[in-house]
């Protein structure tokens, strides 16, 4: 069951961001009947996520991008929509979409996680 929007309202993005990557990490060696795929595929990026304190916003953006519309969708069958509640609170507190624009997107580039970023 997703945290309640009270729960969540006004959350930072390294708040959840923290959440999301403590539950991912806690997680990734289960198996799963449905998107095991996905889970694989997606277990490089989750060991390699850093603490909330060695991340720029820019990071946390697009790893939430991959728990809302990427590899880190598989979630939804371990929690239902948890993570992606979290990624999506973050977002709205931060007034901002988890789209990167084309500067961010470059400047992403220079980041350790963007080899495990789908792109």
């Amino acid at each position: 069951m997703a945290p309640t929007d009270k729960e969540l309202d006004g959350i930072s993005l390294r708040d959840a961001y923290s959440a999301i990557r403590i539950w991912y990490q806690a997680h990734i060696d289960e198996p799963l009947k449905n998107g095991d795929v996905y889970r694989k595929n997606s277990a490089p990026l989750v060991r390699a996520l850093p603490a909330a304190s060695e991340m720029s916003d820019i990071e946390i953006v697009a790893v939430f991008a991959e728990v809302i519309a990427g590899r880190l969708e598989w979630a939804y069958e371990k929690c239902g929509d948890k993570m992606a509640a979290y990624a999506k609170a973050a977002l709205e507190t931060k007034g901002r979409s988890y789209s990167l624009t084309p500067d961010e997107t470059k400047e992403l580039q220079t980041s350790d996680l963007w080899r495990f970023l789908k792109r």
